[in-house]
């Protein structure tokens, strides 16, 4: 397979949110509009990236929301209305497997296929927030979590695949539009998931959805190797952007796939100028805020209540037994992987405590690269090579309008990444194959025993 990148790029837009204190003369209303979200989409599509991954935390976030505003829809419905205003880049939504039954996951989905003719995808989420919410007295742990989620991912995926691709015969003359006959009832039966019947909307133009996942924990990865077409990483560096691709081959390989199976998209942060001093100006201007770094520690508050970096010397190492272990890390029950790359970006290296902030404040656990088009392009081939990145999750920085007009010529000039859209679909885009491997040995009853 040549080589060649692949983008997607966040939503909400949480940038634009953000920066609502820092630019008074930008409009409140317009940065949670549908209007704006639709005109951001097209950029991107018109731009050639791949897909819009809408990033989910169900639940009121009473934190979040006393500093910024947050967007007023929940995934498929704010995907299915930018799909009929755009006709090729690709729509991934996130839903939980935990809070939503297999059967309405598995048709919401659908739909949205139908609504964009094979452009969907599903960013499936054990949930680790507003158990409540859905009447669940206590989160159930993550093991326990990863196996109610492997069983909902294989139910959804057979009733995706209960139609087979010749059920619709559509002859007028004879008075027949679909053979039932070839739509297959599922009888799934797991120890969290029960499913019966089949699925009442036809079979995708790309085969089924395509499935992201984003969990990094030993659960979250072992999950994706069996599962994933597609994963969302935090890597903050190439190192452990090496790392995180070798666990993944590794559970790929034990899943009976290979590490070419999935796409590896670790999310970034841009800053691109005409020299990398202009960059990293810009960079430090756009992020290294008061109210940036704010919101940074109270989101560390948030991941980890009792961490105590308020106060800390800003030009001294942050003291080791501010963090947890990694032994106490892997105990917690909830966004274990997120409070692990924190901790590493804390002491890998012995920054300052200013340091870690400015670096927190530009890309959060994520990586950045800031400075030209070429010494950007450089350190994207750099990853690529390692086998470290298929291409990136764009979080924050630089537009998609001034990357389009900056990086992506680049890009394309060293053959890295494509003029136009060589198809209609989210796998034609992603060069994924139309139907993956079947995940789980389903017997003569149909059903499907959970793990």
């Amino acid at each position: 397979m040549p080589r060649r990148m692949s983008f997607v790029r966040t939503m909400p837009f949480i940038s634009e949110s953000r920066s609502w204190r820092e630019d008074p003369d930008r409009r409140l209303p317009e940065v949670v509009s549908l209007e704006r979200h639709i005109e951001r989409a097209r950029e991107a599509e018109a731009a050639g990236l791949d897909a819009l991954f809408y990033v989910d935390f169900i639940g009121l976030d009473r934190t979040a929301l006393a500093r910024n505003p947050q967007p007023p829809f929940e995934p498929l419905t704010i995907l299915a209305a930018i799909a009929a205003h755009t006709t090729r880049i690709g729509l991934v939504g996130t839903a939980s497997t935990l809070f939503t039954y297999p059967y309405g996951l598995a048709r919401q989905f659908a739909s949205l296929e139908q609504i964009s003719r094979g452009r969907a995808g599903w960013n499936a989420v054990t949930g680790f927030s507003a158990a409540e919410a859905f009447g669940i007295a206590q989160l159930p742990a993550p093991e326990q979590r990863y196996r109610h989620a492997q069983e909902a991912v294989d139910a959804v995926t057979q009733l995706w695949e209960s139609w087979s691709e010749d059920a619709v015969i559509a002859d007028a003359g004879r008075g027949v539009y679909a053979d039932v006959d070839r739509i297959r009832d599922v009888a799934f039966a797991g120890d969290h998931v029960r499913v019966r019947g089949g699925l009442d909307i036809p079979r995708s133009p790309q085969g089924r959805p395509v499935l992201f996942q984003a969990g990094a924990s030993t659960d979250g990865i072992a999950f994706a190797g069996r599962n994933a077409e597609a994963v969302f990483a935090a890597t903050p560096n190439l190192g452990l952007a090496i790392e995180y691709s070798q666990q993944l081959a590794g559970a790929a390989r034990a899943a009976g796939r290979e590490r070419d199976d999935i796409r590896v998209l670790p999310g970034l942060h841009l800053y691109v100028r005409e020299s990398v001093q202009e960059a990293w100006r810009a960079a430090r201007a756009a992020a290294v805020t008061p109210h940036r770094i704010d919101s940074i520690l109270a989101d560390l508050d948030v991941e980890l209540p009792g961490l105590a970096l308020r106060g800390l010397d800003p030009d001294r190492p942050i003291p080791a037994d501010v963090f947890p272990s990694p032994a106490q890390i892997e105990g917690l029950g909830a966004r274990r992987s997120r409070i692990a790359t924190y901790r590493r970006l804390a002491y890998d290296g012995r920054p300052t405590y200013r340091e870690f902030l400015e670096r927190s404040a530009i890309a959060g656990p994520h990586a950045a690269m800031i400075g030209t088009p070429q010494t950007v392009a450089d350190e994207m081939e750099q990853w690529l090579d390692a086998r470290a990145a298929d291409g990136f999750t764009l979080l924050g920085g630089d537009d998609i309008a001034h990357l389009d007009r900056t990086l992506l010529p680049e890009l394309r000039r060293r053959g890295l990444f494509r003029v136009g859209y060589e198809g209609t679909t989210l796998r034609e885009h992603l060069r994924l194959a139309a139907a993956m491997r079947q995940r789980s040995p389903v017997g003569d009853t149909g059903v499907t025993k959970g793990r």
